[in-house]
């Protein structure tokens, strides 16, 4: 065996046993189909490679994206921040189509200061993004969360390549769709978050007088703000509680925050 077909029949064996790690993984009950089979990639992750939790964004060109998995709760918060700040390495790892590997997030903190300052809350300290692309396509990023500064050792590397891949092969199996004809329950929810936020935007767009962009960037300044999400910023635009006298007051609903 020559070293190119030692090579592939080793990358063979590593995507065979990362499928293996995959299938090994559990995943909430509640979830099912595409959800549970990417939760399940995010849970092997984190597990494999010790992490504190792993995410997968599903992204577009227009700056549109969605959490369509993730480990736990947590790691959820954590990937929601990186909208609600408009930053951070998986916005970076999407556009390049190239791993961003941020092994001391502290460091980083210039280049993204509102998602890095807010994701150390968490506990967060190293954020290893790998982009889910066919070709010349990226459609998405596998965003993983470690709770110790340091990075990935080449083994890791291989790993997160393997679970982006698998992550990756997921998406493009047309499982997005169920047999009835129907988006995948848990993709639903997650581009449903999303028209709630372009909703939101366009009534602080004509609450405000503004455009949509400014719009947005209110929304994103109150969620920063608040400590809380910009879905969280977009449920009370829509349900009332935030109306043009409350964009023009100092202090979020609730109270200010020191």
């Amino acid at each position: 065996m020559n070293s190119s077909e030692s090579s592939a029949a080793g990358a063979e064996m590593r995507r065979r046993h990362v499928l293996a790690l995959v299938a090994d993984a559990s995943a909430d009950g509640q979830l099912q189909g595409l959800t549970a089979a990417l939760q399940r990639v995010c849970r092997a992750a984190t597990a494999v490679l010790g992490l504190r939790g792993a995410a997968v964004h599903v992204m577009a060109e227009s700056d549109a994206a969605g959490v369509a998995a993730c480990s736990d709760a947590e790691a959820r918060s954590v990937a929601e921040l990186q909208f609600t700040a408009n930053e951070g390495p998986a916005w970076v790892a999407f556009r390049t189509r190239r791993p961003v590997l941020v092994p001391l997030l502290d460091a980083a903190h210039d280049r993204w200061p509102g998602f890095s300052s807010l994701a150390m809350v968490h506990g967060v300290r190293a954020v290893f993004s790998f982009p889910l692309q066919q070709g010349a396509v990226s459609f998405g990023v596998l965003d993983l969360y470690a709770d110790r500064a340091g990075p990935l050792d080449a083994d890791g590397l291989v790993y997160g390549a393997g679970f982006a891949r698998a992550a990756t092969d997921l998406l493009l199996d047309g499982d997005t769709v169920d047999r009835e004809g129907e988006l995948d329950a848990g993709l639903s929810a997650s581009l449903a978050d999303r028209a709630k936020i372009h909703q939101a935007q366009g009534m602080v767009m004509v609450d405000l007088r503004v455009t949509l962009a400014e719009a947005l960037s209110r929304m994103r300044a109150r969620a920063f703000a608040s400590d809380t999400t910009l879905l969280d910023v977009a449920d009370q635009v829509i349900a009332g509680i935030l109306t043009a006298d409350a964009w023009t007051s100092g202090d979020p609903p609730g109270g200010s925050r020191p």
